[in-house]
């Protein structure tokens, strides 16, 4: 144990956090099982794949917020001479980041702890106690017989599509509010409504796609908002520009000045 604890406070907090995702994601841990209702017909829906897979969330999750960030960081950036801009936005992107992973962690934690099945669980579970059961009668413990979808048919809580959408959404409609003039261009606010539209239909198209019920989105709609809260406020300290060292910005100075009149007239 006291070796455990020394490698622990040896880790900074990418190498625990990423951890406890690894844990979590291999199931490393014992979950738990909830059981289900003999031919619930909230149970009952076939699988017919996702509007919205993984791959494409997971690059726009991680690709959209840093190319947002570094084009207005440029474009609202005068200082030529340095690479301000760049160092400023890699800075809030990095946070972005840590944030993100607090929420697939936060998710997957959940997920393998409540085992909660999925509106396809008969389609894709397929559990041999339902082939004997009656109506009505409750089923405590079951076993799939589809080998490829034992550790999958029972994750439904929460949804992990609309927790890391949301996050993703949040975070650049309030960086875009927090980074441009009071009067927004027409292609912010544009890109605001747009950010929050594809949000919603992410979360939408989980219950149409009967991937997840209604209170697995609503649960994944809710926890991103206080890791959004932490990783705007505290990580990010409200999108304010950091101080950075006059070796890696000449004339520190001028641009300071330049940052502070920024944030003055977009507060």
């Amino acid at each position: 144990m006291d070796k455990v604890k020394l490698v622990w406070s040896k880790m900074n907090r990418w190498h625990r956090l990423l951890l406890l995702f690894l844990v979590s994601e291999f199931q490393l841990f014992p979950g738990g099982k909830i059981g289900f209702l003999c031919n619930d017909p909230a149970l009952s829906h076939q699988f017919n794949g996702d509007t919205i897979s993984w791959k494409w969330l997971l690059v726009t999750v991680i690709l959209l917020p840093l190319v947002v960030m570094l084009l207005i960081e440029k474009a609202y950036n005068s200082d030529n001479k340095t690479d301000r801009a760049k160092q400023q936005a890699l800075r809030w992107y990095k946070e972005y980041m840590f944030g993100v992973l607090i929420n697939l962690t936060v998710v997957h934690v959940l997920k393998q702890v409540v085992g909660s099945p999925r509106p396809h669980f008969f389609d894709t579970c397929s559990p041999k106690e339902a082939l004997t059961c009656e109506t009505g009668e409750y089923v405590y413990s079951y076993t799939c017989t589809k080998a490829g979808w034992v550790s999958q048919s029972d994750r439904s809580f929460p949804s992990g599509h609309t927790s890391l959408a949301l996050h993703a959404a949040v975070f650049i409609v309030y960086y875009l509010q927090q980074r441009t003039s009071q009067v927004k261009p027409p292609a912010v606010f544009a890109s605001q409504i747009l950010c929050m539209m594809i949000a919603v239909y992410c979360g939408l198209s989980r219950m149409t796609d009967h991937r997840h019920h209604w209170w697995d989105v609503v649960a994944g709609a809710v926890i991103s908002l206080p890791i959004l809260f932490y990783t705007i406020y505290s990580l990010c300290n409200n999108f304010h520009c950091l101080n950075i060292r006059s070796s890696e910005a000449p004339n520190i100075d001028n641009t300071n000045k330049q940052h502070s009149t920024l944030l003055n007239n977009s507060t």
